[in-house]
């Protein structure tokens, strides 16, 4: 599973071309009525969220859950003999066809902002995750041209990402949640441990960083986030900040 996973999550790297709009939606009825009718799909580790009608095949968007938390992923099912395909399908110019991200979920799933630019992107972010310090550090002072919508994604085994979360959450500013962050990443600050009641039981948060990591991760699911660091642009499409790195201007460096 953690192969056709992966599969996946390289093919999203080409163009998504979204569903056309003379496709017809899958009511409740007919998902129940596909869920009933396919075996493997009555598993309790897939549901269906969404459906199209696409002529001879039903096109499917399905969350996955596992002990490592949920993910959204695709698959076709043939109408005439009833196999089930999981994976990407494309249209005939070669792009990737996915579901419209619903924008409100999304925009509802930023925790916070930092910087002016005109140019918006979305960054999923986890502040215990080793590659997503070194994002943070490749980016120092290049993203002067960017508005920076920070979603946060706490994968579920990184233990120490929720206290960091709550102590990020509890400053009472943008500004000072950024810095915070920052802190993680280059000074590795452990002021965040503070919180930690008990290190023998999962973190607790506090009722609002409760909704706010709830919000991000109902955006994580909408954008199809696999992992972290993944940035997006202002029409959420990913797109490999390696290349922010490269295109983006120099800007003011953090202060360390």
């Amino acid at each position: 599973m953690k192969k056709k996973l992966l599969i996946i999550s390289l093919l999203t790297m080409f163009m998504v071309t979204a569903v056309n709009a003379s496709d017809i939606k899958l009511d409740t009825e007919k998902l129940h009525e596909i869920t009933a009718s396919t075996k493997v799909l009555q598993s309790s580790t897939l549901q269906i969220k969404e459906g199209i009608d696409k002529d001879s095949v039903y096109f499917l968007k399905l969350e996955a859950r596992s002990q490592r938390g949920s993910q959204i992923i695709t698959a076709f099912l043939d109408k005439k003999t009833g196999a089930i395909y999981f994976g990407n399908g494309y249209d005939k110019e070669g792009n990737i066809m996915a579901f419209p991200k619903d924008i409100n979920i999304i925009k509802e799933g930023v925790a916070f902002s930092y910087g002016n630019g005109k140019k918006e992107i979305y960054l999923v972010t986890d502040p215990e995750c080793p590659y997503c310090t070194k994002f943070e550090k490749a980016t120092e002072g290049k993203l002067g041209d960017y508005t920076v919508h920070v979603i946060f994604y706490p994968l579920p085994f990184h233990k120490k990402a929720p206290a960091m979360i709550e102590w990020i959450m509890q400053a009472k500013s943008d500004v000072e949640k950024r810095e915070r962050l920052i802190n993680i990443a280059f000074k590795k600050s452990t002021e965040y441990q503070s919180l930690i009641k008990d290190t023998k039981k999962p973190f607790q948060y506090s009722t609002s960083t409760q909704e706010v990591v709830r919000k991000s991760l109902k955006a994580v699911q909408e954008l199809g986030t696999q992992g972290t660091p993944t940035t997006y642009d202002a029409e959420f499409n990913k797109i490999p900040w390696v290349n922010l790195v490269k295109l983006a201007p120099q800007a003011n460096p953090v202060q360390k």
